[in-house]
C-alpha cells in the first residue's frame, strides 16, 4: 500500500514564498535571543568584578610593604580583572570615602563597553555601557591610595 501526495496545480513554490514570509521573524527570535543572553552574561561579569574588588580592597589584599601605594592600588585592579571574565575594555576604579582607616568607606567601581555576538541588534545595543560600583567597609587599613586603570587586553 502506497500513499501519494499529489500537490495541487500552481503548488509548486508555496513552501519556499511562506518560509521568506516567517525566516526574517524566525532570525530576528533567535538572533535576539542570542544578543540579549550575551549582554546579560557580561553585565553579570561587571557586577561580579565590582563585588569581587570591594572584597579585595576592604581586606587590603596582598600588602606589601616595598610597594608604594600605588602599585598595591594597581596589583589590587589586575586581581580584579583576572577574576574577571572579559578584560578588554575594562575599567576599574577603586578609591576611599575617608583616610583608608579601618571602619571608613571604599568603593570600586568597574566599567566596559557592552560587545555584541552577532551585531545584527548593534542599532539598540551599540555603544551602551555597563557599570556597577560597590560601596564597602574597609577592615584592615589601606596601604593602597585611589586609583582608576584599564584592564591588560
Amino acid at each position: 500500500m502506497r500513499v501519494t501526495t499529489r500537490r495541487a496545480r500552481g503548488d509548486e513554490g508555496a513552501a519556499l514564498v511562506e518560509f521568506a514570509i516567517v525566516a526574517p521573524l524566525l532570525f530576528a527570535l533567535v538572533f535576539g535571543i542570542i544578543e540579549f543572553g550575551w549582554a546579560f552574561v557580561q553585565n553579570l561579569d561587571v557586577r561580579h568584578g565590582a563585588r569581587e574588588g570591594s572584597r579585595l580592597i576592604a581586606v587590603n589584599y596582598r600588602p606589601d610593604p616595598t610597594a608604594t601605594p600605588a602599585e598595591q592600588a594597581s596589583d589590587i585592579i589586575q586581581e580584579v580583572c583576572a577574576r574577571m571574565d572579559g578584560g578588554s575594555g575594562t575599567t576599574v576604579s577603586i578609591s576611599t570615602l575617608g583616610a583608608g582607616e579601618a571602619g571608613d568607606r571604599g568603593e570600586v567601581s568597574v566599567t566596559r563597553e557592552l560587545d555584541t555576538l552577532t551585531g545584527f541588534y548593534d542599532a539598540i545595543l551599540g555603544g551602551i555601557d555597563l557599570d556597577s560600583s560597590v560601596d564597602t567597609r574597609i577592615e584592615v587599613d589601606a596601604t593602597w591610595s585611589p586609583l582608576t586603570e584599564a584592564c591588560d587586553p
